[in-house]
């Protein structure tokens, strides 16, 4: 599978409304819709690798591609398992090629932006709600990954962003809340009319012939989509930007000429010079959609291996830092047994301990916090055992109150698991948590849940900055993980929360 793959990212990468769906489609060496995908996971999953499981020099000088492929040939099952997961993000991408092409607003064509962009939004949502379903089904949630990719890469074949920007992202692009520049108003004319003759847009005859970069984002129209092109200005020669090409009827329509980018063929493409420089872009944007915020969750959803990090090692701490306001429901009483099984399997089977044990609690007002430390398991369970919740009349508590006291005793290089299901009260204390984690190597993992936690980014920050990849409290040596961890990570649905912000 790696090898088939890598010889399908050899051969080409192209369109015709936009990139072309596969290689075998267009022309090549062009970019497509599938090569685009496929190089974006690989060199995603080339990030996750070199940070997480073989960090160092061993792939430093090596392309992402080259990265994935060794490491997965080593290992069927890792093999398997990611070669099904780029077939299906693909098939997706390619199924909304084939449902969707003569859609403007899939294609972002006809300057129907501000729809496409909504669109994307609303994919995005769909991905984070599927996923935090209590049993996802990730073969949709693929799927729908490759719809989203699909009108997202568009963007980049088919708008003059490239001519803007060239290879620059739109980090603005599928994000609620950020504003994107504005789409060109009905009665602002958008494209200059260029001598449309296969020789003279073969020498570049179209190059310059988009009026409004910088100020207004335009595409073109399309004939075969059905949204009438309007009528421009003849007596100058300017107009709406067609999308061009040979088989689009509006490229004689002023302004004469188009602005697509989806092969390097001067036939098919007005801005077939760009072609490159979109592609590269719309890789850039698809690597951002699965690592942006971070790594850490790519590799389990794409099923790749973690090593984990022992937390009951001697020499080490494990911290438990919980919210006790009365918002925790039932989530508290959970948290309490799990915790306490970890720690009594502990003190019965396993010959090695952890130094010392840190329990923090927070809530609000900030006089509900607490933080103690013992080396004695017993005493940790009492402690657990005995928690009660108060406080927390509105939805942020005082957690980095509580982050912070437990990183101030705790020892270098051990593990934190932090249990909460609202936002911070303190975010100036941000910055402090992040400098005490980083300089002491804490492994953080948390565990949110309820209604009132948005997702906000400080949590992707402080766990993409201390390698909270894998925390084992299980006692089996041959297992990766417990149910407890299961808990602790949500592949995916967490990162796209963040996102979203």
């Amino acid at each position: 599978m790696a090898i088939k793959l890598l010889l399908l990212l050899a051969v080409s990468m192209s369109s015709v409304l936009g990139f072309f769906p596969t290689q075998e489609s267009g022309k090549i060496g062009d970019y497509s819709h599938q090569s685009i995908t496929e190089r974006a996971l690989y060199e995603s999953a080339a990030v996750f690798i070199r940070t997480y499981i073989n960090a160092g020099n061993k792939y430093a000088s090596r392309s992402g591609v080259d990265v994935t492929v060794d490491f997965i040939r080593g290992d069927r099952s890792y093999e398997a398992v990611f070669g099904t997961v780029v077939e299906t993000i693909v098939w997706g991408n390619n199924n909304a090629q084939r449902m969707y092409a003569n859609v403007p607003m899939r294609t972002m064509n006809a300057e129907m932006i501000f729809a496409g962009n909504l669109l994307l939004q609303s994919l995005r949502d769909q991905i984070v709600v599927l996923s935090l379903s209590p049993n996802p089904d990730w073969n949709n949630v693929r799927k729908l990954i490759g719809e989203y990719l699909f009108t997202m890469q568009m963007f980049y074949s088919n708008t003059n962003w490239v001519e803007t920007y060239g290879n620059v992202t739109c980090n603005e692009l599928g994000i609620q809340g950020r504003s994107m520049m504005p789409t060109a108003p009905p009665d602002v004319a958008t494209c200059a009319g260029c001598v449309y003759s296969h020789p003279a847009v073969d020498k570049h005859s179209c190059q310059n012939n988009i009026l409004v970069n910088g100020q207004y984002l335009t595409s073109g129209y399309l004939s075969v989509q059905g949204i009438p092109k309007p009528t421009g200005n003849d007596s100058v020669g300017i107009g709406k930007c067609s999308h061009g090409g040979k088989d689009d009827a509006f490229s004689d329509v002023n302004a004469i000429g188009g602005i697509n980018k989806e092969t390097s063929d001067s036939s098919l493409s007005p801005h077939f010079f760009l072609h490159h420089t979109a592609g590269e872009a719309a890789i850039q944007a698809t690597n951002h959609f699965f690592v942006g915020e971070g790594p850490r969750l790519f590799g389990e959803f794409v099923g790749l291996p973690v090593a984990c990090k022992d937390c009951l090692k001697p020499g080490l701490s494990l911290a438990y830092v919980i919210d006790t306001s009365l918002s925790m429901s039932i989530d508290f009483e959970q948290i309490k047994t799990k915790i306490t099984e970890t720690i009594q399997s502990s003190l019965h089977e396993n010959k090695t301990m952890p130094s010392d044990f840190i329990l923090s609690t927070f809530s609000d007002p900030v006089s509900l916090n607490h933080v103690r430390s013992t080396t004695d398991g017993y005493e940790m369970i009492s402690w657990i055992q005995d928690m009660k919740q108060e406080g927390g009349g509105d939805c942020p508590e005082f957690s980095f109150h509580g982050l912070l006291a437990a990183l101030k005793i705790i020892r270098p290089d051990s593990c934190l698991f932090f249990y909460s299901d609202a936002d911070p009260k303190d975010p100036e204390l941000e910055y402090a948590v992040l400098q005490i984690a980083a300089q002491k190597n804490v492994h953080i993992a948390f565990l949110i849940k309820g209604t009132c936690n948005t997702g906000i980014p400080f949590l992707a920050r402080l766990e993409n900055s201390t390698k909270a990849t894998c925390l084992k409290q299980s006692l089996d040596k041959d297992r990766r993980k417990r149910s407890t961890d299961q808990d602790i990570h949500q592949p995916w649905n967490k990162l796209y929360s963040f996102d979203k912000v």
